[in-house]
């Protein structure tokens, strides 16, 4: 079993015992400055494999209570790396500065996949299980390098001083009130070996997001594609 797995069960664990119990988390509105949802640098879910992830979506939304969000299978993404923290408005220089960046780090970087298995979750939502290739890992160490040196252009993310090393795909957000989940459980354990599919990455996005009601909108700024 790889220490992924591993992390991913024990995030489960604690998640389930939290949801039964009412005493998980609830996602919150990010102000101007947060460093959580944020310009992000993602991978677009399609094809096939969004399919069998929608096709989970609605039971998702079936088994919580109605006020928590459950994604749209449009905006199915997984995060290569969160950039900035949140903004109102991304400014366009912005972009074109990440846009860079980003290019030059693809630069000889080996082929990029991600292998989706499993449902899963954590204190703050559910999710398909991910697993990154080592192109994926050592364009994050890239980013993560590059970051560093460069430093953030406005508000640093939760990710300037860490490299991502899960690949997940996020089904839903909990949000408030906090009350128990009793159903959820039995959902996730009968999906924790579903196979969703392998994503071939071609092109990534970077992103920003909108927040408002419940409702998360991706809005993709721009595409860099990787052959």
């Amino acid at each position: 079993m790889s220490d992924l797995t591993v992390k991913y069960r024990n995030l489960w664990t604690e998640a389930d015992s939290a949801l039964r119990a009412g005493s998980y988390t609830a996602d919150t509105l990010p102000r101007h400055g947060d460093p959580r949802w944020g310009l992000s640098l993602v991978v677009g879910i399609e094809n096939e494999t969004r399919s069998r992830i929608a096709q989970d979506l609605g039971p998702i939304a079936t088994a919580l209570s109605p006020h928590h969000f459950v994604y749209s299978p449009e905006n199915l993404h997984s995060t290569v790396r969160s950039l900035e923290g949140y903004q109102d408005e991304v400014p366009r220089e912005q972009v074109s500065h990440y846009e860079d960046q980003i290019r030059r780090a693809l630069r000889g970087c080996p082929p990029i996949e991600i292998e989706l298995v499993g449902l899963a979750g954590s204190k703050g939502g559910i999710f398909v299980c991910g697993y990154p290739n080592d192109g994926l890992t050592e364009l994050r160490r890239r980013l993560h390098d590059r970051a560093l040196a460069d430093g953030p252009r406005a508000f640093a993310s939760n990710d300037y001083r860490n490299v991502r090393d899960t690949a997940h795909v996020s089904a839903a957000v909990f949000q408030a009130p906090v009350v128990p989940e009793q159903v959820i459980g039995e959902l996730v354990a009968a999906r924790s070996e579903k196979e969703y599919g392998r994503v071939k990455v071609s092109a990534l996005d970077l992103v920003s997001y909108s927040l408002d009601q419940g409702a998360i909108t991706m809005n993709r700024l721009a595409t860099i594609t990787h052959e």
